[in-house]
């Protein structure tokens, strides 16, 4: 039975759980074992804090491989040349060593944060924690787990629509052990991933703060629910599973339940960013490219290095400024206000081209005055996916309405949608809309695009479907 390895740093890793608390990131220099942590309710508190953490300072960086990095060069998404180490991701050369160590250092780190919520959840039933924080740290644990594991699984695992039975794809893993980690089979995986999420929808509905109060109060209490695995995040992302997964009732149920989640049935927890949310760059809009105000889960950002996509100039990833141009075309004199999360275009002379940068999270520089705004948060789940489900799973007139509203919020020219049209136009929109923010290429894989935008060769199985690390893997067991 194939069984995972995890470079050995899953033992590693448990070793160390025994001797301090290096593996929380809250307080690295000082000795506690694991059971005088969890012996209060500030224990539970600094062990999720600690997956966040962890989750912000890796791969849910705005640099991190799971938003601008890997995922997005492997979906061709960012310029690159043949016979370089950013060419080697743009054709899929899965065994190119830059392709090879941030694959490692992707799946090291992911299954270093799962490994962190079992050893929390090894401990929640101890009785230390009160009815209500039992359900709300129980809660958001499990709903990290599930979001880290799907996130595993879409990369690693198969084409939704090519899964083998019996096939062992990934662990799905739910406690800590110095035994290695059987595989299970795409059905077994996801299985254990949903009822996660059933138990984290359970429990979080029971005390969440985030269903009976605003957001700018708790914003302003300092209770970031938005930057975690809120009770509305949980939803959301079973939308998103079960859209991978082929169940659009269910993913359309729970997006429509997303969208329309309100205070007292009447304010919205959540709504799209204005058209005045952006201006031209050195206009008088907002430095919120980001949309806060959508944000249904993100990545709080504490430290951002502003080397990091945060000016034209510095920026190491950007895009053909033709294709950018024709992406965001300007309609009868309107711009679409995505446009304006691009710097305007630049000579670059080595590529021989006229370049566009993201500005995505350049509102997380240093040097803005924003800084302690829980708006520095890398999105993870994001309203105007919901309206894009609702607009893929519901029928044609519920999909036109919500479609043209996500829309006009852009000051976007809206196409009629069509059950011939439906699919290519809101595969555009989802580039238009996620681009910088890790989506795209999922987005490609669902659907088993043979031919992803701007790249030169027909893509497959072999190019959806990333292959392990090569050190967790064996020549007997391997991919």
């Amino acid at each position: 039975m194939k069984r995972m390895k995890i470079f050995a740093w899953a033992i590693l890793i448990v070793a160390g759980l025994s001797a301090c608390t290096d593996w929380l990131t809250v307080q690295p220099k000082t000795e506690v074992s694991k059971d005088d942590m969890f012996k209060s309710s500030g224990g539970f508190r600094d062990a999720l804090i600690g997956v966040y953490t962890l989750m912000r300072e890796n791969n849910y960086a705005p640099d991190g491989n799971l938003v601008t990095g890997m995922v997005e060069y492997i979906a061709n998404l960012w310029y690159s040349e043949s016979n370089t180490e950013s060419g080697d991701f743009a054709a899929h050369n899965y065994r190119g060593d830059a392709v090879e160590r941030a694959n490692g250092e992707l799946f090291l780190q992911q299954y270093k944060a799962i490994t962190n919520l079992n050893q929390m959840l090894a401990y929640v039933e101890n009785g230390v924690l009160t009815n209500r924080e039992y359900a709300l740290y129980k809660g958001e644990a499990l709903g990290l787990r599930a979001y880290l594991h799907f996130d595993l699984i879409r990369l690693y695992g198969p084409m939704p629509t090519n899964v083998q039975e019996g096939r062992r794809y990934l662990p799905y893993e739910t406690m800590v052990s110095l035994e290695n980690y059987t595989y299970s089979t795409y059905n077994e995986y996801m299985g254990t991933l949903i009822a996660d999420l059933d138990s984290a929808e359970v429990l979080l509905a029971r005390v969440d703060p985030i269903i009976t109060t605003s957001n700018s109060v708790l914003n302003a209490a300092n209770e970031y629910r938005q930057n975690r695995m809120n009770y509305y995040a949980v939803l959301a992302e079973k939308a998103r599973v079960y859209l991978w997964m082929g169940n659009r009732a269910e993913a359309l149920r729970y997006a429509r339940l997303v969208k329309n989640a309100a205070l007292e049935g009447i304010t919205p927890q959540f709504t799209l960013g204005p058209t005045s949310a952006l201006g031209p760059v050195g206009g008088s809009g907002s430095n919120d490219f980001v949309f806060f105000n959508e944000q249904i889960f993100a990545a709080y950002i504490e430290d951002f290095n502003d080397s990091q996509m945060a000016s034209a100039s510095n920026s190491y990833q950007y895009q053909n400024n033709y294709w950018i141009e024709e992406l965001f075309p300007v309609v009868n004199g309107e711009t679409d206000i995505r446009l304006y999360q691009w710097y305007s275009s630049t000579w670059n002379a080595s590529a021989g081209m006229y370049k566009r940068s993201t500005r995505k999270y350049s509102g997380l520089r240093s040097t803005e005055t924003t800084n302690a705004s829980p708006s520095r948060g890398v999105p993870l789940i994001r309203l105007a996916e919901m309206y894009l489900i609702i607009a893929e799973c519901a029928p044609l007139d519920e999909a036109n309405e919500v479609y043209r509203e996500l829309l006009n919020s852009r000051n976007a020219p809206v196409t009629t949608l069509t059950e011939t049209n439906r699919e290519e136009v809101l595969t555009t929109e989802y580039m238009k809309e996620f681009y910088a923010e890790g989506q795209m290429f999922y987005v490609y894989k669902r659907r088993g695009t043979e031919q992803m935008r701007w790249s030169s060769h027909t893509c497959g199985e072999s190019d959806y479907v990333v292959p392990l690390p090569r050190r967790e893997t064996s020549i007997e067991d391997s991919y």
